[in-house]
C-alpha cells in the first residue's frame, strides 16, 4: 500500500497518511524540502542545521524509515529545495556559492559523489543566464532566479531546473552547461534569448508563473507546478490573488521546430480556494495517473494571498490541498490545515534491510572566510559573561564548526576572534538580513532598528587546528569568553 509522505514549510513534521488520513508515519527531526525514495530504499531529507537563514541547511542525511542515519552529505554552499539522484547514483543538489562577488543565493547546482561526498561538477546559472532578464515581481539583485527544483533527463543528458523569479523554467546541458531552451513568457528578455523559447500552440495555452517542482516525464513532456503569480510580468496587468488559481500542467515541447503544446492541467477550475502563492509540487505516478500538491494556499484576513505565509498581513491561516488525479478524475484528495512543501506517493516499507553500519560523514562545509589576521599579543580583562544578556549573547561548538549569536543593532561591528600563538583571527559578524536571505530585504523595521535583530556566526572546524582561546569584539572593545576550542 502507498501513502502520502509531506515535508513541512512552516511548522510540523514529514509525515505519511493514509487513504482514511490517518498518520502512519512521523520524522521528529525537522526535515524540509524533497522526500524522494532513493533507489536503494532509503530517504534523502535536509538537515536540522543552519548555515545562513532563512533557510538554508548544511546538507542532507540519508536515513532509513527507522530515522537511523547512514550518511551525513555536508556541502559549503548548503542545501535547499531539491535534489536528484542521478542514474550512476550521484546526487544533484541545488545549493549556493555564498561567497561569490555578486552576493547571490540559489543560482548554483553541484554534483557530489555518493560516495565520498566531493564536489565533482559545478552548475553557475550565472554562467547561462543574465540576471536582470525575464525580472519578475518576486526579482532582487540577490535572489535574481531562486531554483527550487532540479531534474536530469538521461536520453537527453539534460538538467531542467525552474527558476521562480524569473518565470522560467530552462534546460541545460549536463556536459557543457550551455542553455537548450526556456519555458514561459518571453516578455522582459533580451533579444538574444528570443530564440530559445518556445511558440504556443493549440487550445487553452497558458504560461506558467512562479512556478515550481519541473519536471520530465516519460512521455518527454515537462509537468511543472504552475503557482499562477501575477500571471503577467507587466505590473498594470497583474492578476489579483482572489482571481487567480493555482495548477498541475504539462506541456509538450517540439525542440525541432521550438513549438509548445498544453496537454493537460488541474486546479485552473478550482480557482482561488486553490491557489498556492509558493511552494508546492506535481508528481508523475503513472500515465494519466498525477499528484497535484497545492501546499501554500495562504490567506490574510481571510482573503487569498499573493505571497508566502511570512510576508502575508493581518491575520494568517494557511492550508495545503493535494489531489490525486487518475484518467481526470480525482481518486483522492487530503486538506491540511498548514503549508507543505512536497508530496510523494509512496510505500511505507521497502525490501531494504536493516544495517547497523557505522554513520558516514561525508563532504565538508568548507573554510571560513577571515577577514583579517592581527599579530601579537591578545589580552583583555573584560569580560563577555558581563554583557551576554545585553546582547542575548550564546556560543557553543559542535562536532565541524563553531557556533556564536546574539541580538545586536544595525550599526554593531562585531567580530568573533580566534587566538593563538600571538595571532589573531578576526571572522566579521554582519548585522545584517540582506543578501543570504530569499524572501525579505535588508530593511529594519522600527522595532528591529530599536531593539536589534538576532543573527549568527558559523565557523567551520576546516582549515584550523590546535587550540584556540575565543574573543569577541563588539564595536571596538575586545572581550575574554573565558572558553577555548580545540581542533
Amino acid at each position: 500500500m502507498n501513502y502520502t509522505f509531506f515535508t513541512p514549510a512552516v511548522k510540523g513534521y514529514s509525515v505519511a497518511y493514509d487513504v482514511n488520513g490517518d498518520v502512519r508515519w512521523y520524522l521528529t527531526n525537522k526535515a524540509v524540502w524533497d522526500n524522494t525514495r532513493l533507489k536503494n530504499g532509503h530517504l534523502l531529507v535536509g538537515t536540522e542545521r543552519l548555515i545562513y537563514k532563512p533557510y538554508y541547511v548544511t546538507g542532507l542525511y540519508e536515513i532509513d524509515m527507522f530515522g537511523k542515519i547512514y550518511k551525513e552529505y555536508s556541502l559549503p554552499g548548503g542545501y535547499h529545495h531539491d535534489y536528484f539522484e542521478m542514474p550512476n547514483g550521484n546526487l544533484l543538489v541545488a545549493s549556493n556559492d555564498f561567497h561569490n562577488s555578486s552576493g547571490t543565493v540559489e543560482d548554483i547546482v553541484v554534483e557530489i559523489d555518493r560516495n565520498t561526498g566531493k564536489i565533482i561538477k559545478k552548475f553557475d546559472l550565472k554562467n547561462v543566464l543574465n540576471m536582470k532578464d525575464g525580472e519578475s515581481e518576486n526579482s532582487t539583485s540577490y535572489d535574481w532566479f531562486h531554483n527550487n527544483s532540479v531534474w536530469y533527463d538521461k536520453d537527453t543528458n539534460s538538467i531542467t531546473l525552474s527558476g521562480r523569479h524569473m518565470d522560467a523554467v530552462i534546460n541545460i546541458d549536463y556536459k557543457t552547461s550551455k542553455l537548450n531552451w526556456i519555458i514561459g513568457d518571453s516578455t522582459n528578455w533580451s533579444k538574444e534569448y528570443q530564440k530559445y523559447f518556445f511558440k504556443p500552440i493549440g487550445e487553452n495555452f497558458e504560461w506558467q508563473w512562479s512556478q515550481h517542482a519541473a519536471m520530465i516525464t516519460p512521455e518527454k513532456d515537462v509537468f511543472i507546478f504552475d503557482n499562477g503569480n501575477n500571471k503577467s510580468k507587466i505590473k498594470e496587468k497583474y492578476v489579483p490573488a482572489e482571481k487567480s488559481y493555482s495548477r498541475g500542467v504539462l506541456y509538450k515541447i517540439n525542440k525541432e521546430d521550438m513549438t509548445i503544446r498544453q496537454v493537460w492541467q488541474y486546479g485552473k477550475e478550482r480557482s482561488s480556494s486553490f491557489s498556492s502563492p509558493y511552494i508546492s509540487d506535481v508528481d508523475y505516478l503513472d500515465k494519466n495517473h498525477y499528484l497535484v500538491h497545492s501546499g501554500g494556499i495562504v490567506k490574510g484576513d481571510m482573503k487569498a494571498s499573493n505571497y508566502p505565509a511570512g510576508l502575508t498581513k493581518g491575520k494568517v491561516s494557511l492550508m495545503s490541498d493535494t489531489v490525486e488525479i487518475l484518467n481526470n478524475e480525482v481518486i483522492f484528495e487530503i486538506v491540511l490545515a498548514t503549508n507543505n512543501y512536497r508530496v510523494e506517493k509512496m510505500p511505507l516499507y521497502t525490501n531494504t534491510n536493516l544495517s547497523l553500519n557505522n554513520f558516514k560523514k561525508l563532504g565538508t562545509l568548507g573554510k571560513t572566510k577571515v577577514n583579517k589576521e592581527k599579530i601579537g599579543i591578545l589580552n583583555s580583562n573584560k569580560k563577555l559573561d558581563n554583557i551576554v544578556k545585553n546582547y542575548d549573547i550564546k556560543l557553543f561548538t559542535e562536532e565541524d564548526r563553531l557556533v556564536f549569536s546574539g541580538r545586536f543593532k544595525k550599526n554593531n561591528k562585531v567580530n568573533v576572534i580566534l587566538y593563538k600563538n600571538f595571532v589573531s583571527k578576526y571572522y566579521e559578524l554582519r548585522v545584517s538580513k540582506h543578501p543570504y536571505t530569499a524572501l525579505c530585504v535588508d530593511i529594519f523595521t522600527e522595532k528591529e532598528t530599536k531593539d536589534g535583530i538576532n543573527v549568527t556566526k558559523y565557523i567551520n572546524k576546516e582549515g584550523l587546528k590546535g587550540r584556540y582561546s575565543i574573543y569577541v569584539e563588539i564595536d571596538g572593545i575586545i572581550y575574554n569568553t573565558d572558553k577555548y576550542i580545540n581542533i
